[in-house]
């Protein structure tokens, strides 16, 4: 089969990735534009808990050998579980499914997020074109433009926006949308897993969920990255092509508060460079559990890192076109659960199936992208809802009153 159709991704994010590994298996031709020069040019993150809804896109859209890599380099899985603990590690509740091993069906498990993005770009090769920064789109009645900042522009059936929550393309399409800032801001950091670290912490934090409750609305979410099989080491064996980088085993933490309670204006937060980051978490956490000060103290001071603490609003439905979009770029979530990261594969999944069936002239295009983005806002702005949910929980976060409760996916 010909590829007829060519569909131009805007974003090499896991979202964009995971779309553009799908329409190769679908015989569709792709391109995706990266704004960044190469796949590590900044920290991705770290730990991120792949659900049900994730590891189904992931095993719809990667070839075989892919998604038998990306299982073998995640955490065992693992069934719902957390507690929660206040800053001098006294556990104050927790939740557990029944005993016994996790249900398949249900199990969740963890990535890691640079491991995961590098599977997702094993193959693609010149697909995927880094260094091209989009500053607009257009589209017509049977075609769509992607613009790029040096003048150029590409010319395809589809543009797909998966370029985040700051999405140039969400800006020209639907300028109308919005996004809720809680006010929180986080630190990221990590520490690799020694056995002293793994001797002080308690093993609940190591589980699902496990927020420590701090003062002055601190919240401190910690989780660990112990893959089944270290990434360097089981690519050769599953997917000679993959190149994966090493990762040690590894403990995650978000330091969350509302900026005031570091001590700073928002300018001021912003401006911090990684190691002052590093020095103003140390600060805020030197008087917790010393088992939780030491955690801090021992991570990677460059590779610390800061994020806000948003989500999208649901926006009405609008008329469908040759341009749409995925992932954070239309339903951004908070970082509670990796929600942001499955929807967005579960996007990607919807999405290649839709065009798949475009591709066999089975539905026309804007008809396709119709039904995309009719169960897209449903699923995926119930998810940021949920998120936001979430974060008022583990983060004590402010959430707009007329939430409610989410919706069911």
């Amino acid at each position: 089969m010909s590829m007829a159709l060519r569909v131009l991704v805007v974003g090499g994010g896991v979202g964009g990735l995971c779309l553009a590994q799908g329409l190769r298996q679908a015989r569709v031709a792709v391109r995706v534009f990266e704004r960044d020069p190469t796949a590590h040019t900044r920290g991705q993150g770290y730990r991120l808990r792949i659900d049900e809804h994730g590891i189904r896109a992931l095993a719809r859209c990667l070839p075989g050998e892919l998604f038998r890599l990306f299982r073998a380099t995640t955490n065992p899985p693992y069934p719902p579980r957390g507690a929660v603990f206040d800053h001098h590690l006294e556990q104050i509740w927790s939740f557990a499914t029944r005993s016994g091993p996790a249900d398949p069906r249900r199990a969740s498990t963890v990535a890691n997020r640079r491991t995961l993005r590098e599977v997702l770009l094993a193959g693609l090769g010149d697909a995927v074109a880094f260094g091209r920064e989009v500053v607009g789109v257009s589209a017509a009645a049977d075609r769509a433009s992607v613009h790029f900042r040096d003048g150029t522009v590409e010319t395809g059936d589809l543009v797909v926006a998966a370029d985040g929550v700051n999405s140039v393309v969400r800006r020209h399409v639907l300028p109308h949308a919005q996004l809720y800032d809680t006010g929180l801001r986080g630190i990221y950091g990590h520490a690799n897993l020694d056995q002293h670290l793994l001797d002080v912490l308690p093993a609940a934090l190591f589980g699902g969920s496990s927020p420590v409750l701090g003062p002055a609305g601190t919240t401190l979410a910690v989780g660990v990255y112990q893959p089944v099989r270290p990434p360097h080491r089981a690519a050769p064996r599953i997917a000679p092509y993959a190149r994966l980088s090493p990762v040690a085993e590894y403990v995650k933490w978000t330091l969350v508060a509302p900026v005031d309670s570091y001590g700073l204006t928002e300018t001021g937060f912003w401006a911090l460079p990684p190691e002052r980051l590093h020095t103003l978490a140390r600060r805020v956490t030197a008087d917790w559990h010393p088992a939780l000060a030491e955690l801090v103290a021992l991570s990677e001071t460059a590779t610390t890192f800061a994020l806000s603490i948003r989500a999208g609003l649901p926006v009405d439905p609008w008329p469908a076109s040759r341009v749409t979009l995925l992932g954070d770029a239309i339903h951004a979530t908070t970082p509670v659960g990796g929600t942001g990261a499955n929807t967005a594969l579960r996007d990607a999944a919807l999405l290649t199936r839709y065009l798949s069936e475009v591709n066999e002239g089975r539905i026309g295009m804007l008809a396709a992208v119709s039904r995309y983005e009719a169960r897209m806002r449903r699923y995926g702005f119930a998810a940021a809802q949920r998120s936001l949910l979430g974060a008022e929980r583990i983060f004590r976060a402010p959430v707009p009153a007329f939430l409610g409760k989410a919706d069911t996916p």
